[in-house]
């Protein structure tokens, strides 16, 4: 069985940055493929309003107001690239509209959705093509699927993507070099109903029937790309929160919870693959191990995410005789 470099990556929400760091990455780190676990997508959409004179930046100049979760600016014509560009770098959408197009669009759920998947789609083209081009050029694959964060139709864009570089495989079994990547990128339920989640019994009813279609005999070589992290681990711990969705603190420090997934530690337990790859939980980066109900101490990597501060997280591992001969937890 051959040496496999894997670069793992996961929630970078829709940064520009990151995703330019990402298709440089390969540059500075030698990999045979990079894994993309899940959450492609931003979360919000910025309108930005041209303005109607009720701030006043000087005759003669463009204007327009910013509202960014209650921080309102207001900004003229020269700097609205500027400040387009730092917000598509904290993962956000900026869409420019004048009032009347702003409060029809506040006014209508649908409209927003559409617009919002939209400027999704668009962004998510512009940054997947140039990591695209640069991984061609390299001869690297990317295995990617969407998170839970992410639309149904982003899923769908991705699955439409496929090329000679660009591999989907959520609730798909790829093999790469004799490897076997199993993807799955729907969580369970969080606290904010994000657009894709199942419950633990159908997660584990969907990945068991993508197991299935392996020759068990192979299990072995088997690599779980799930975007939900296995329950009870170092790579499952979030930052504790109250009902209002504030962080607990006590002794001044924010308490955590464990919060992966209990049906995919007990698929790890029960299948004893080589190795587990997952994000989710931005704040828990790290590797851990579960053991295996056969006895084998299974590997499981969280890269963590920092995208909102145009941060790369990664994890680089190598992969060797059906084992995990090393690793690297890297930010960029």
């Amino acid at each position: 069985m051959g040496r496999l470099r894997i670069l793992l990556v996961s929630d970078l929400h829709g940064s520009s940055v990151a995703y330019g760091k990402l298709s440089n990455a390969i540059k500075f780190y030698k990999a045979d493929i990079v894994v993309f676990a899940g959450d492609l997508t931003g979360k919000a959409l910025v309108p930005i309003i041209r303005d109607d004179g009720s701030f006043s930046l000087g005759s003669g100049v463009s204007k327009y107001v910013v509202n960014v979760f209650g921080d309102v600016k207001a900004v003229d014509g020269k700097d609205l690239d500027k400040v387009i560009r730092e917000l598509r770098g904290r993962g956000y959408y900026p869409f420019v509209t004048d009032k009347a197009g702003y409060e029809e669009l506040a006014s209508n759920r649908d409209r927003v959705r559409e617009t919002f998947v939209k400027l999704m789609i668009n962004a998510l083209e512009e940054d997947l093509s140039k990591v695209v081009a640069r991984y061609r050029e390299a001869g690297v694959k990317l295995l990617i699927m969407p998170g839970n964060d992410d639309y149904p139709e982003i899923a769908d864009y991705v699955k439409k993507q496929a090329s000679d570089v660009l591999i989907p495989i959520d609730e798909d079994v790829v093999e790469i070099n004799g490897y076997y990547f199993l993807g799955f990128g729907y969580s369970t339920p969080t606290p904010w109903n994000t657009p894709r989640e199942v419950s633990e019994e159908e997660l584990r009813a969907r990945v068991e029937r993508l197991i299935r279609g392996i020759d068990q005999s192979r299990l072995t070589k088997l690599i779980m790309v799930i975007h939900d992290p296995p329950y009870n681990t170092l790579i499952d711990q979030a930052y504790q929160l109250s009902k209002d969705f504030k962080p607990v603190i006590r002794g001044g420090e924010v308490l955590r919870t464990h919060v992966g997934s209990k049906s995919v530690r007990a698929l790890i337990e029960e299948y004893s693959p080589l190795m587990g790859m997952h994000g989710h939980i931005h704040e828990a980066p790290g590797i851990d191990y579960v053991k295996s109900n056969a006895g084998a101490k299974v590997p499981v990597i969280n890269a963590g995410s920092e995208y909102s501060e145009g941060v790369l997280r990664m994890a680089y591992l190598i992969v060797e005789d059906n084992k995990l001969k090393n690793y690297f937890l890297l930010k960029g």
